[in-house]
């Protein structure tokens, strides 16, 4: 069984748990995932966080939120 881990899409800013070799968002389909935040933090922490409220990385600070844009 492979192990999942969660990543987010760069186009619609969902987290979802995902295979370590997916590449695609289950949401838009585009071919934008990332398994980390720029300063390296992985995204563990996002999945427990409810939809719709803000969320940081624990690390930069980065806004991962309000930031994006519906698509």
């Amino acid at each position: 069984m492979t192990d999942r881990i969660t990543k987010v899409c760069g186009v619609c800013g969902r987290f979802r748990p995902y295979h370590p070799d997916d590449r695609f968002c289950v949401v838009c389909g585009y071919d934008n995932l990332a398994a980390e935040c720029a300063c390296g933090r992985l995204f563990d922490y996002a999945l427990a966080e409810p939809e719709g409220e803000p969320l940081h990385c624990p690390r930069c600070g980065k806004d991962w939120r309000s930031s994006r844009s519906e698509f």
